[in-house]
């Protein structure tokens, strides 16, 4: 009885801490409470004393603070409005059970850590009248997330007189490009079904965060040679980047973006399709034959660029039996200066390579691991640094986004992208996504107007090199 009484107690304060942090449905709020309940050693391991473990992620994002600014930014545009209840609603639940995205990270000589905060919804979302949506939104992407803030996420909704703007943004640290497509795709169904009356079909993945879950499809041999994989692959033999100007205190935060017309993305993907090549090789050489058009490169000099790759293609079910984490890694492509074709040939033969081998993106981590773990953490930053060569060129395909999972209920939507963090001189990323059959290049970067006048050039030279691909009459073999 007395047993029953203490958890009767711990579910009337746990109900009465949703409330008070901004949750108005009374349903959600009692299946928030069951589903921590039915396993309370479970939730509590989870959250132990109000701390969660640094994951290995977490402390190479957070290693890279003088790289990058770690914010993830999304943009997407509508024709409508949102049930702005109800959105507050399937966000605070997502917040709940990812209990990362609600804590401050602090770091010791030893072992790093997440701290569990209080919050109000408010902290995280923000709703707002605007006579310029679209410039409101882009503001609102200049948004900083301190590490240590108790809200890892802001969500910005912008209304004008006929649609809403969105705008994310998400610390690089919690979870990566990937997950932010998994994150948007359930908050805006998790609000369908709210809308709907329907609790029980809300949702969200939760659990292990840990980077070892990319070895759960290996067994036996596979598995002991995977997790002994110490080479180091980070290492660049070029520093070939873009013209910055030299940094100044009035550089400025700034995202640009470039839309392929439907049309364009259409005979893109009709070429690559004739050549048997994948639309992510011909952008990457119209890319790196852009990059050395603008730096007037010598034939053969080189240039490397680093390009993301997505690990749950090593894990069980695609990563969704885990909680929302990162699980991107990198590989280095090394592409002589030349014209459109011999590039597109060179990275056709080096993805080729890299594609064959079952361990893709898998080097290196032990040797993270143990970096991590033989070290303090001001020890192994410095230990990582030295064995790290961070490439000043980079591009992050997010690949196709899906326009029916990014619709809203009851709203159309009418475009959007993903851009990665704001990279600071002299580091470079490009960031690519399609959606309504359209594809974006987008970058964010902190520079001067100069920089933004370089910026705009290799743009019109990708955009450029892209349009002799596709109007190409063959492309080499």
């Amino acid at each position: 009885m007395q047993e029953e009484s203490k958890t009767q107690k711990a579910v009337e304060r746990r109900a009465e801490t949703l409330r008070q942090r901004g949750m108005s449905s009374e349903g959600l709020v009692q299946k928030i409470i069951a589903e921590e309940f039915a396993r309370p050693e479970e939730y509590r391991k989870e959250i132990g004393k109000g701390r969660l473990k640094a994951q290995m992620w977490d402390r190479m994002q957070y290693l890279f603070r003088n790289f990058y600014d770690r914010m993830e930014h999304m943009r997407l545009s509508f024709e409508g409005f949102f049930d702005v209840a109800a959105l507050s609603d399937a966000l605070m639940y997502a917040i709940e059970r990812a209990p990362v995205l609600h804590s401050s990270f602090h770091t010791t000589p030893l072992r790093p850590y997440w701290r569990i905060e209080d919050y109000k919804i408010g902290d995280f979302l923000t709703v707002e009248k605007a006579e310029d949506p679209e410039e409101a939104a882009e503001r609102f992407l200049q948004t900083q997330i301190p590490s240590k803030s108790n809200a890892q996420l802001r969500l910005g909704l912008f209304e004008g007189a006929e649609g809403t703007e969105l705008a994310l943004v998400v610390n690089h640290m919690c979870f990566d490009g990937g997950d932010l497509k998994y994150f948007v795709y359930t908050l805006f169904d998790n609000y369908g079904k709210l809308l709907a009356g329907d609790l029980d079909g809300v949702r969200i993945k939760r659990g292990d965060r840990a980077y070892e879950q990319v070895y759960s499809k290996f067994e036996g041999e596979q598995l002991k040679h995977a997790r002994g994989l110490y080479k180091n692959t980070a290492k660049c033999k070029d520093k070939v980047g873009l013209p910055f100007a030299k940094p100044k205190k009035t550089d400025t935060n700034r995202i640009l973006r470039k839309k392929l017309s439907e049309e364009g993305t259409a005979a893109l993907v009709a070429k690559c399709k004739r050549e048997g090549i994948t639309v992510n090789d011909a952008i990457m050489a119209c890319y790196a034959h852009a990059v050395a058009r603008l730096l007037e490169l010598e034939e053969g000099q080189t240039a490397t660029f680093s390009c993301a790759i997505d690990l749950r293609r090593h894990i069980k079910n695609g990563g969704l039996d885990g909680g929302l984490t990162n699980h991107t890694a990198w590989l280095a492509c090394r592409v002589p200066a030349s014209d459109l074709f011999c590039t597109l040939d060179e990275i056709r033969k080096s993805m080729n390579a890299y594609k064959l081998d079952p361990y893709i993106g898998l080097y290196s981590l032990p040797l993270l691991k143990l970096g991590f773990t033989i070290f303090p953490q001001p020890l192994a930053e410095f230990a990582i640094k030295l064995g790290y060569d961070n490439p000043r060129l980079a591009i992050s395909n997010m690949g196709r986004l899906d326009d029916a999972r990014l619709t809203p209920r009851g709203m159309a939507l009418k475009g959007g992208s993903i851009t990665g963090t704001t990279k600071y001189k002299p580091y470079f990323l490009m960031s690519v996504t399609t959606l309504k059959n359209a594809v974006t290049i987008s970058t964010a970067y902190r520079g001067s107007d100069a920089d933004a006048e370089m910026m705009d050039r290799l743009f019109e030279l990708i955009a450029a090199s892209i349009s002799v691909f596709t109007e190409a009459e063959k492309a080499r073999a």
